[in-house]
């Protein structure tokens, strides 16, 4: 009896349950397609997040190519802004120098010239070296340190028959003139930091020069290596013994025929007045800013040219700086002082 009680109990029962299960399956059938459909819609919308994300970075720094276009059209407008102030840019090396028929050849050179290079942020070694030869009074100088923005080194040649300038209150010396195209020499120098090469300059020129941009240094830092192609033995002696009377010894220069070749590091001669403890330290403090800045402004590009054109559209006055490469108009300011001297009679039948 209790089993069949039983029985007719549990009967009714398991059917309930197998309907109840029945209706569960059902939807959970149901359930199958709209999961897999809420998934699809799931992963289309993050992807598609991730796609607008990817476009907003690339939007916050666009390739300047975009902008201006490409390398050649950039290297163009550069050299074409440089060109008004005696430089050209090369991106091999990623320096600038000078031209051969740049302004700065119409203002020859004199000792004011140096003296005004450290109150312009020019900190830099100058080694004059002075010597005679075929009847005309000559010097060859050579310069290295940091030139506002930019590390660089320079050798220049320079000449003159004319006599001494006496101007009271503004210069007592000589006035070189810068050597004419048939008295260019071959030369050429390597500029090193700490030993390290920075760049390499040769050319038959008159004002070798090569700059390297952001790139901060002490004067003391940089050496130059200097090859000087000489016309004669007649020169190689003077110029040799120039070297030996300001203090140059046997292990700061060689002679092979008549190529000099002179090792400057520390300078022997007599340094600017103006080049004091308190000027070097307050012009390179600013030198070292303006190349932190540089660096700052530019840190997302690697490519020069990408970095001065983003330095010309957000900021002109730092641009204008970039172009003032190497001595600015301010060093030759003097030539303005000593220019009508120079158009004496006794002066004027010189060259």
């Amino acid at each position: 009896m209790f089993l069949l009680l039983q029985t007719d109990y549990l009967i009714p029962m398991f059917r309930s349950s197998l309907a109840i299960m029945g209706l569960f399956a059902g939807y959970k059938l149901l359930l199958i397609p709209f999961g897999f459909l809420f998934l699809i819609l799931l992963v289309l919308f993050f992807r598609r997040c991730r796609k607008m994300k990817r476009k907003k970075q690339q939007i916050a720094i666009p390739p300047v190519t975009q902008i201006i276009g490409s390398d050649s059209e950039q290297l163009e407008e550069l050299n074409k802004d440089l060109a008004p102030f005696g430089f050209k840019y090369e991106p091999y090396q990623d320096i600038f120098y000078s031209l051969l028929n740049s302004w700065q050849r119409d203002f020859g050179y004199c000792r004011l010239y140096d003296e005004a290079t450290a109150p312009l942020s020019m900190i830099i070694d100058c080694e004059p070296i002075r010597f005679e030869y075929a009847g005309k009074r000559w010097m060859i100088e050579f310069w290295k340190g940091q030139y506002g923005m930019t590390t660089g080194g320079e050798v220049g040649i320079y000449y003159t028959d004319g006599p001494e300038l006496n101007i009271p209150g503004v210069f007592n010396g000589t006035f070189y003139y810068c050597v004419k195209d048939e008295d260019r020499i071959n030369m050429s120098f390597a500029l090193r930091k700490n030993g390290n090469l920075l760049f390499t300059r040769h050319g038959y020129h008159w004002w070798l020069t090569g700059f390297k941009l952001g790139e901060f240094s002490h004067p003391e830092e940089l050496t130059l290596d200097i090859m000087l192609d000489l016309y004669d033995k007649e020169m190689v002696n003077a110029f040799v013994d120039a070297l030996k009377k300001v203090g140059y010894k046997e292990n700061e220069f060689a002679v092979h025929g008549r190529r000099v070749y002179v090792h400057f590091g520390k300078p022997h001669t007599p340094q600017p007045l103006t080049r004091t403890s308190f000027t070097e330290f307050i012009m390179q403090k600013n030198n070292e800013n303006l190349c932190r800045m540089y660096a700052h402004m530019t840190a997302d590009y690697t490519d020069t040219l990408d970095k001065i054109e983003i330095i010309r559209q957000n900021s002109p006055d730092m641009y204008n700086q970039i172009l003032n490469i190497g001595k600015s108009k301010g060093v030759f300011e003097s030539f303005k002082k000593i220019k009508g001297f120079l158009s004496n009679k006794e002066i004027n039948g010189k060259e």
